[in-house]
């Protein structure tokens, strides 16, 4: 059996998956892949969020992965997943565990996109390769679509500005307050950050939504408020699991 696995070194949920796996002693059965060294590679299996863990060939996991169970995979107890949860509620967990597609639906508001990439569908909503789970899904997703973006919008906006907070983090090294945040990063410029993140890879994915769109500025402005609103929480957040991945402890 083959297990890959596609990580990024800021990656809170790799760094737990790793640590557990060398304490489980299981990290020699696996292969690691770093997204951030190879991401051309990561690009051609569909990597979508960190971190993603193939099985023979065939996504297992995608950003959110159960532990015990895949301890059990490695040790050669291959069960599937019987566990009595919603499909489109795990799915949309898996939509808000994974930053390109969080930033491309609440953007664009149009599951197709996602609902084509047919593997990550199937690995995080649990479904697997039974056709008539997957059918009834996606025809739950297509018929309750605003609705699904409605309940799980502050998840969605969380992310957006969770990971804007990171990034900051990672280029100045530092907390920034709300006015340098503002001075550094209107509306304007947070917008083109927002757009370019949404799955964009050079010109592949990119969709540059024009500013006189008023329905798409005001979902902007709404990630943007919502930044504002709970700027000193994400900072604290993002600075506390940051330097807990470098090994570093802050007082």
């Amino acid at each position: 059996m083959e297990v890959e696995i596609f990580v990024h070194r800021n990656c809170t949920e790799c760094a737990i998956l790793l640590d557990f796996l060398k304490v489980e002693g299981l990290i020699d059965r696996v292969k690691i892949v770093d997204t951030e060294k190879y991401p051309f590679e990561a690009l051609q299996r569909g990597v979508l969020s960190t971190p993603s863990i193939f099985i023979d060939g065939k996504l297992k996991y995608a950003g959110k992965v159960d532990l015990q169970e895949f301890k059990e995979i490695l040790k050669g107890d291959v069960k599937g997943n019987n566990k009595a949860s919603d499909p489109v509620e795990e799915l949309m967990i898996g939509v808000v565990n994974s930053f390109a597609v969080t930033a491309w639906l609440y953007l664009h508001r149009n599951f197709e996109a996602l609902l084509d990439q047919r593997e990550f569908v199937q690995a995080v909503s649990g479904v697997g390769d039974d056709q008539r789970l997957y059918d009834e899904l996606i025809e739950r997703v297509r018929s309750k679509g605003e609705e699904l973006l409605k309940k799980w919008e502050e998840r969605m906006l969380r992310n957006i500005a969770s990971n804007f907070v990171r990034e900051l983090f990672w280029l100045y090294g530092r907390k920034l307050s709300w006015a340098e945040i503002e001075s550094k990063y209107p509306l304007e410029v947070f917008a083109h950050w927002l757009m370019l993140r949404g799955g964009a890879v050079g010109r592949v994915g990119l969709s540059i939504i024009p500013l006189s769109n008023r329905e798409a500025l005001s979902r902007i402005r709404m990630a943007y408020n919502y930044l504002n609103s709970h700027c000193d929480e994400l900072w604290d957040k993002v600075m506390k699991e940051q330097w807990e991945l470098m090994g570093t402890v802050h007082v």
